[in-house]
């Protein structure tokens, strides 16, 4: 295991910075975190951000294929398993918590890698058919669920096993080259699709289609459940929320918006030099 001690990240709390109105609650801007200069010396260049336990960050060099855990002490720690060394040939998606531990999901290998709490293997899994994943999602109980444009549609990893019929077809639902921008799901297990011609589809935990929306915000990429509601988010940080039709500007940032993650009350929002931690009230 690689491990690597660096100066405790900055933090900065912000009182009353930032906030609106979202549905009845408050977003407020409650944490600045830098990305830490080590990682810039690496040339590592993080596009990829979950959370992990205790509001720690799991960052994912998905160009190289590196996997970082940044806690809040200032630690930041590396796999031993994942990176350049590991595997010249993958290309890593995604990576996040789940009951079995920190999963990773490497899109040209076609497998799932099981890490423990410090990036240790567990152990590999392989998806039984060339899938090939491109967007990867969790839900609250532990399953996987990943987009393949190769299939068209979203399948559904549980128990170590995936299933060979779609949870949503899009072949059926949408069209033959229906293609996303990104989907998530609700703590409730609904899941919504951001689609490329701008319309966001809502489906049941059963899979049933349920409404579709227009977007109004241009060129949307990001969508995050929040209560019961869905942000569309764009890279230059525009934001709407789905039922209450606010348009919402998020905090003033340096660079693009690379991606978004959500937990509980709390959303990161991962750029090139910070990562910026929004907390409903």
């Amino acid at each position: 295991m690689l491990m690597r001690r660096i100066a405790p990240l900055r933090i900065f709390f912000c009182v009353s910075i930032f906030s609106y109105l979202l549905a009845e609650n408050e977003l407020h801007l409650v944490e600045y975190i830098e990305i830490p200069k080590e990682l810039q010396s690496l040339r590592l260049k993080p596009d990829k951000i979950n959370w992990s336990m205790r509001n720690s960050f799991l960052l994912l060099d998905s160009y190289n294929s590196e996997l970082v855990l940044i806690k809040n002490s200032g630690e930041i720690q590396f796999s031993n398993v994942l990176g350049i060394r590991y595997n010249v040939h993958g290309e890593l998606i995604w990576a996040g918590n789940s009951p079995i531990g920190i999963q990773v999901v490497d899109r040209l290998e076609n497998e799932i890698i099981i890490l423990d709490l410090n990036l240790n293997l567990i152990q590999n899994i392989s998806i039984d058919f060339y899938l090939y994943p491109e967007i990867v999602q969790i839900d609250t109980w532990g399953k996987l669920f990943m987009y393949s444009s190769t299939y068209n549609g979203i399948y559904l990893f549980e128990k170590n096993y995936i299933s060979k019929e779609p949870f949503i077809d899009f072949y059926k639902i949408f069209y033959s080259n229906y293609c996303i921008k990104d989907f998530a799901i609700s703590k409730d297990g609904k899941l919504a699709i951001l689609g490329c011609d701008g319309i966001l589809s809502e489906f049941s935990q059963n899979g049933l289609r349920l409404a579709s929306t227009p977007i109004e915000i241009f060129n949307p990429i990001f969508l995050v459940p929040l209560y019961d509601d869905w942000l569309i988010i764009n890279s230059k940080g525009d934001c709407q929320a789905i039922y209450s039709s606010n348009k919402i500007s998020l905090p003033k940032m340096h660079s693009e918006i690379l991606d978004v993650a959500e937990l509980d009350r709390s959303i990161a929002i991962l750029t090139r030099e910070q990562i910026l931690v929004l907390n409903v009230r």
